[in-house]
């Protein structure tokens, strides 16, 4: 996490994309790596590649984080994070003028598996949070680049069809772990 705060927007798609990856494969980083990256992104919205993660992590494991919360302990103080606050965070990135195309597409697509999310964790406020996300697409329904219109409309309509959004917004298998020239990541050292 302390990469993407040092390295701001000279992240390249590659490393963003073996970030998302490892966080995918390892349960046991997925809570702490979306409440950090949660943290990380409300101190500073100015990154894409940050902006990019988390809306990524948050969108995917949101469920997680708030069935854990509290139950991280790294030696920092740990906040307990509301529903509430992740749909803030997220109005908030896609009104900030950091916000270009991409990161509008991707805290929309976000969003809308938030909705799902919400009722996983099953948390006191899941309907209004639900409705408050159904807002925000609908207020972009009438955005004027066209690729982020038609995400909204698609999922503002994917909402109305309750027994085929669950399956179209479920957690994503993990992306699997392709061989490079370097190897997969695993390192065999022999002695002599």
């Amino acid at each position: 996490l302390w990469f993407y705060w040092q390295a701001g927007n000279y992240v390249r798609e590659e490393v963003l994309s073996g970030f998302i990856r490892l966080v995918c494969h390892t349960a046991e980083l997925q809570a702490y790596t979306a409440q950090r990256l949660y943290q990380a992104l409300r101190e500073d919205i100015s990154q894409e590649s940050l902006t990019l993660a988390t809306v990524w992590i948050l969108g995917e494991f949101a469920d997680v984080m708030l069935q854990n919360a509290g139950s991280i302990d790294d030696g920092e103080e740990v906040k307990e994070i509301k529903d509430s606050d992740i749909v803030d965070l997220f109005q908030t990135v896609l009104d900030s003028p950091y916000a270009n195309t991409l990161i509008r597409q991707w805290t929309i697509m976000a969003l809308s598996k938030l909705a799902i999310r919400f009722a996983e964790a099953n948390t006191a406020t899941t309907s209004l949070q639900q409705e408050r996300i159904r807002e925000i697409l609908a207020g972009y329904s009438e955005a004027t680049e066209l690729e982020i219109q038609q995400r909204a409309v698609e999922f503002g309509q994917l909402f109305t069809k309750a027994d085929v959004v669950g399956g179209v917004l479920e957690h994503m298998p993990a992306p699997e772990i392709k061989a490079t020239i370097m190897g997969t990541g695993k390192i065999s050292l022999k002695v002599q």
